[in-house]
Parts: C-alpha cells; sequence; structure tokens
C-alpha cells in the first residue's frame, strides 16, 4: 500500500536484485536473516517472522508493508537517526510524526494519513525538511512571528487603556449615583421635617387650648366653692349674706354663659399620615432610583493584519 503523496524511491520497484538486505530487528539483537519485506512506516527490512509479528502488534498492524519485490533494494538514507528528534503523534501517542498534509495543515504518523489523509497528497518530513528550512516559508516565520508579538503588544496597550477607562468610569458613576442618593436622602430629611414639625404643631396647639378649657372649669368650680362659702358661713350677718348671695347669684349667671360656651371649646383635631403617591409609586417601581444604561462602547482602533 502507498503513501498518497510520498516521494517513492526510484528503486522501490526493482526488487531486491542487488546486494543482499538483511532485517534490521534481528539485527539489533546480534542475529542476522534476509530481510523478506519492508515496513515503509517504520523504515526498516524485517525478515518473514519479522513481518508477521509486526502485523499482528496493535500498534504496527496499520502500518505500510512492502513485499521483497516492492522493497527498496538499498538501506534509505533517512533512517529513524533523522526522525529521532521529532515530537509524537497527537492522536498515537506510541507513534512518531513522519508525514505532513498541506491540504488540512495537520502533522502525524504512517497511521494518521492511512486512516485520514488517503485521498490527499502528503508530505514525508525526512525527505521535505531539509528543503524547507533553507526555503522562503520558513525565513518568513521569524518576521511574521515578530510582527504578531508586536500587534499583541499593540493590542496589550489598548487593553490597559480601556481597564483604565472601565475603572474611571466605575468610580465616576458610582459618585454620581452617591452624590443622588444624598440628595434623595437630604430631600426626605426635609419632607420628614415638616411633617414632624406640623404634628408637633397641631399637638401643642390642641394640647394648650385644652389645658386653658381644663383650667377655666377649675376656676369656675373654685369660685363656686367661694359663693357657697360666704353663703353658709355662720360669722356673718344677714345684711352681709344678703350681698353675698347677690353677688354670687351675678356670679353664677356669668359662670352659667361661660359654661355653655365650653363645648365649643370641647375638640381636638384628628389627622393621620398620607403616603405621597409619587414616592410610593417610586418604592414600587423596578428602577429605584434610576437605571445603568448602556451608552456606548470603549473602542481602540487597531491594524491586526497579519503577513503569515
Amino acid at each position: 500500500m502507498e503513501v498518497p503523496g510520498k516521494k517513492r524511491d526510484p528503486d522501490f520497484d526493482k526488487g531486491s536484485t542487488g546486494a543482499t538486505v538483511f532485517c534490521q530487528p534481528c539485527g539489533e539483537g546480534s542475529k542476522r536473516a534476509v530481510a523478506q519485506g519492508y515496513c515503509q512506516t517504520c523504515e526498516e527490512y524485517m525478515c518473514a517472522p519479522c513481518v508477521e509479528y509486526h502485523k499482528r502488534l496493535k500498534m504496527s498492524r496499520n502500518h505500510i508493508l512492502l513485499s521483497k519485490d516492492k522493497m527498496p533494494s538499498f538501506y534509505p538514507s533517512t533512517k529513524k537517526s533523522a526522525i529521532a528528534d521529532m515530537d509524537y503523534c497527537n492522536h498515537h501517542p506510541k507513534k512518531m510524526i513522519k508525514f505532513y498534509c498541506p491540504t488540512h495543515g495537520d502533522l502525524g504518523c504512517g497511521d494518521c494519513v492511512v486512516l485520514n489523509h488517503r485521498s490527499c497528497k502528503v508530505d514525508y518530513i525526512a525527505e521535505v525538511a531539509q528543503e524547507f528550512v533553507i526555503g522562503k516559508e520558513f525565513r518568513e516565520l521569524e518576521p511574521s512571528i515578530k510582527q504578531a508579538k508586536d500587534l499583541l503588544s499593540g493590542l496589550i496597550c489598548n487593553v490597559k487603556e480601556i481597564f483604565g477607562g472601565v475603572e474611571n468610569q466605575s468610580k465616576v458613576e458610582i459618585d454620581k449615583l452617591r452624590k443622588f442618593r444624598a440628595e434623595i436622602n437630604t430631600y426626605l430629611d426635609r419632607c420628614e421635617k415638616e411633617l414632624l414639625d406640623n404634628i408637633e404643631k397641631v399637638k401643642t396647639e390642641d394640647e394648650n387650648a385644652l389645658t386653658a378649657l381644663k383650667t377655666d372649669c377649675e376656676l369656675m368650680k373654685s369660685r363656686l366653692d367661694a359663693i357657697r362659702t360666704g353663703l353658709t358661713s355662720g360669722d356673718v350677718s344677714v345684711n352681709q349674706r344678703y350681698v353675698t348671695a347677690r353677688r354670687g347669684m351675678k356670679e353664677i349667671r356669668g359662670i352659667h354663659d361661660d359654661m355653655w360656651k365650653m363645648p365649643g371649646r370641647m375638640k381636638a383635631r384628628k389627622y393621620q399620615f398620607n403616603k405621597d403617591a409619587d414616592t410610593e409609586r417610586l418604592l414600587g417601581s423596578k428602577m429605584g432610583i434610576g437605571t445603568l444604561d448602556v451608552a456606548g462602547e470603549f473602542q481602540k482602533n487597531f491594524k491586526t493584519t497579519l503577513h503569515v
């Protein structure tokens, strides 16, 4: 099976008619066996037992294996040493990244190519890396990074400016709110004082009027007691008793006249506190003493064109 887009070695289809190629896994164990196949994913020659074992292992069962008549007739120069410093695949953590798909911008291992990029023209990293790192695209990468960093630095400055505006705005609006609240408190305190003063005034006036009525009643009683004492005293002459009686009769008539006027004075005003309709509506309002309305946005014009 061939990896789409991979540059094939011109000797891949020639068979092994040249020098004998030996199994590399066996060679790691100091054994010597003639290679009967080639794993294009691992880039290793294998004997027949190693090929079969390679097919059974879960981590290598999807590797690209070439039969003896299709395997290259020489050891490729781009052996594992060329990929030893690569990263492991994100999707297959036990395998190394070996391919890049320009169509999807994906890096992956051989399994990724087989599973997700069959119809794509992929690049074999070991073959294209050298040319890429001396090319224009690689040279332009560092300036692009610097440009992006400069743009981000500018954005950070703008964010700091807007952050300052947000903080200052908060202080200003809080001051406005609290000042308005203080004005409301002053207004309510004044209204309350006026109402309390009125209540006190009515109370005092009615208490004074009732006190005066009570005092007048007590004085009249005292006068009547004095008249009675003068009439019943045994130490006065008949003539004197007559004078006292006549004087008392006149005074009693005056007392009766004053008593007829007293019911009109025997009263006090009733009152009750009535809530102001506007203020009561304010207490029931969902907006309370005001609202917080969005009046616009803090914005900074900033050019963010990146050349990548």
